[in-house]
C-alpha cells in the first residue's frame, strides 16, 4: 500500500507537480486526426490545462489556451480565420505560437491596439497514425516515437474515444495485471452468461514482466486445465514476446493500441488504436491520418445507465471507474498477482526522481535515425504485419458472424457501439461485401 502522500504524487497531473511535470516530457495523443478535418475546432483538456485544438488550411493544428484572454471568453465556440483561431465574443485572433494577431475594435482607435502585450499559452502538435498529438513540456522536445503498427499495411485501423471519470493512473496499472485476464473477462463472461452454471476458465499459475526501452513485455503461464487455443494458450513467454505496458500510459496487444490521456486528476481520455487484420492479399500502404475513421464509444448505456459491460475495454472501465475517481491506495491488501503493479509504481517514482534532475525520462527518443517504424516485441507480429490467409480470414470471419460475437457482423471490436458503416467499410476493404442485396436495390 501506498501513504496519501505517494498516491498524490502518482495521479496529480497538473502544471507543477512531480507527475505533471513527468509527463509533460512525453507526446500525448488528443484527438482524431479526421475529427479536426470534418469540425475544425475542438475543446480539449489535457493535464489539468483547458486547450483548443483547431485546423489550419494547410492541414496543420494549433493548440493554445481556451480561454480568450480579453474577457475569458471561450475560444472553443470562435471559429478558424485563415490561419486564426478568431474568438466569437470580441473577434480578437491568435495564431498558434499565442501571439495575438487581430484586435479588430482596438485597432481602429487611435491608439491602434495593443496586441504585442497580449498572447496565450501554445503548445506543438503533430500527427501520427490518424491522431493529433501534442507536448506540453519544455524545449527541446523529444521525437514523437513512431512506432511500428503505425505503419501496418494488412489491417483496417479505427479509432474509439471515451471519456472516463477516473484517475489515469489506476487505468494504466491494468497494463501491468495479466491475471484480471482470467477473471474480469473470461470468467465474467462466462458468470454472465450461464450464471447458474459458469465455466471458468484455466486459472494463471505464474506472471513475469520484461523490461525492454519503452516498457514492459507481460508473460503469464496458464494451467493446462480448460486452456483455450490460440495465442495465449498455457504460456506467453515474455522472451517470445507478448502484451505490451509502454510509456507513459499506453498498452500494446497487436490488435490495439491503448492510450490512457490524463485530462485531469479524476478524469480520463481513453483513445483505442484498433487494427482489425485483413486478408493477406489486401495491403493497404500508407493511409493519411485526416482518413481514419473515429467514433465516440459509450461508457454507459443510454437506456439505463448501467455501465456497459458487453466487450472486453468496457469490463476495463467498469472496473478502474469502480475504483472511484481516485483510489485510495493506502487501504490496499496486495499479493501476488500484484507484483507488476508494485513494479510499475516503484519505476514511476524513479521517473520522477530523473526528470527533477534534468534528465530525460524512460521511453524518451530524440535520434531521428532511430526513430523510423520502431520494432516492438509483440507477440504473434507476423499475424499482423502480414494479414491473415484468405482462406483462413473467411472462415474465422463466417464463424464469428454467425454467433455474433464480439459486435456485428462478425467483425471484432474491443469496444461496444461500434457504427454500423465501419461494418460496411472493413467488408468492401477485406472483399468480402456482399454485393448481390446492393445489386437488388439498385
Amino acid at each position: 500500500m501506498l501513504s496519501a502522500e505517494k498516491n498524490r504524487t502518482l495521479t496529480e497531473v497538473g502544471p507543477g507537480t512531480p507527475m505533471g511535470e513527468l509527463l509533460r516530457r512525453y507526446w500525448h495523443p488528443v484527438a482524431p486526426a479526421m475529427e479536426l478535418r470534418e469540425r475544425r475546432v475542438k475543446t480539449v483538456k489535457l493535464l489539468g490545462e483547458d486547450l483548443v485544438l483547431f485546423r489550419k488550411p494547410d492541414g496543420d493544428h494549433g493548440l493554445i489556451s481556451r480561454y480568450c484572454p480579453h474577457r475569458s471568453a471561450d475560444l472553443g465556440i470562435g471559429w478558424v480565420d485563415g490561419d486564426l483561431m478568431r474568438c466569437a465574443y470580441h473577434g480578437w485572433a491568435f495564431d498558434s505560437d499565442g501571439r495575438c494577431a487581430h484586435q479588430p475594435f482596438e485597432e481602429a482607435g487611435p491608439a491602434g491596439g495593443f496586441r504585442d502585450k497580449v498572447r496565450v499559452a501554445s503548445y506543438p502538435t503533430a500527427t501520427l497514425g490518424g491522431l493529433i498529438w501534442a507536448y506540453l513540456g519544455p524545449d527541446p522536445a523529444p521525437l514523437l516515437p513512431d512506432f511500428e503498427p503505425f505503419s501496418w499495411g494488412h489491417g483496417f485501423v479505427e479509432i474509439i474515444m471515451t471519456e472516463l471519470p477516473c484517475n489515469w493512473f489506476q487505468c494504466h496499472e491494468n497494463g501491468m495485471d495479466p491475471v484480471h485476464f482470467e477473471w474480469l473477462h473470461s470468467n465474467g463472461n462466462a458468470a454472465r452468461s450461464a450464471p447458474d452454471d459458469p465455466k471458468y476458465v484455466a486459472r494463471h499459475l505464474a506472471i513475469d514482466f520484461l523490461e525492454f526501452e519503452h516498457g514492459w513485455i507481460n508473460g503469464r503461464e496458464i494451467d493446462t486445465v480448460n486452456a483455450p487455443e490460440g495465442v495465449y494458450a498455457r504460456t506467453s513467454n515474455v522472451a517470445d514476446g507478448g502484451i505490451l505496458c509502454m510509456w507513459p500510459y499506453t498498452l500494446v496487444s497487436g490488435s490495439t493500441i491503448e492510450f490512457r490521456v490524463p485530462m485531469d486528476d479524476q478524469r480520463t481520455l481513453n483513445i483505442t488504436w484498433q487494427y482489425s487484420v485483413l486478408p493477406d492479399d489486401v495491403d493497404l500502404g500508407d493511409r493519411e491520418s485526416d482518413t481514419i475513421p473515429f467514433w465516440y464509444g459509450p461508457f454507459t448505456d443510454p437506456e439505463t445507465g448501467e455501465t456497459v459491460m458487453s466487450h472486453t475495454l468496457n469490463q476495463d472501465f467498469a472496473a478502474w471507474t469502480s475504483q472511484g475517481p481516485v483510489t485510495d491506495r493506502s487501504v490496499e491488501h496486495l499479493g501476488r498477482s500484484d507484483a507488476g503493479i508494485t513494479l510499475l509504481r516503484r519505476k514511476y517514482f524513479e521517473a520522477i526522481e530523473q526528470v527533477a534532475k534534468g534528465e530525460d525520462p524512460p521511453g524518451t527518443v530524440r535520434d531521428p535515425e532511430a526513430n523510423v517504424k520502431i520494432q516492438l516485441p509483440i507477440h504473434s507480429k507476423s499475424f499482423y504485419t502480414e494479414g491473415m490467409p484468405r482462406a483462413v480470414f473467411e472462415e474465422k470471419f463466417a464463424a464469428r458472424k454467425a454467433s455474433g460475437l464480439f459486435g456485428i457482423g462478425g467483425f471484432l471490436s474491443v469496444q461496444a457501439g461500434r457504427p454500423e458503416h465501419l461494418q460496411r467499410q472493413y467488408e468492401e476493404i477485406a472483399g468480402i461485401a456482399d454485393t448481390s442485396m446492393a445489386e437488388e436495390t439498385q
